[in-house]
């Protein structure tokens, strides 16, 4: 699944807020679900490798490398 995908999915949440970090685990931006769409092209057509839960108002999203 691309992050675009999963964002697309999740958008209707306006209290969720999503932070993507590369595959080391370093932080790359914040966000809130109803603002996916001011993420970068180049993320977006990354694919989610993990999906963690840190609270019901928060998840972290770890990206596979940039091929």
């Amino acid at each position: 699944m691309t992050l675009t995908q999963l964002l697309g999915t999740l958008a209707n949440n306006a209290k969720l807020y999503i932070t993507l970090t590369d595959k080391s685990g370093s932080e790359l931006i914040t966000f809130n679900a109803a603002g996916y769409a001011s993420v970068e092209g180049d993320l977006g057509s990354r694919v989610v490798e993990r999906i963690t839960l840190e609270s019901q108002a928060k998840i972290v999203v770890s990206l596979a490398d940039a091929v």
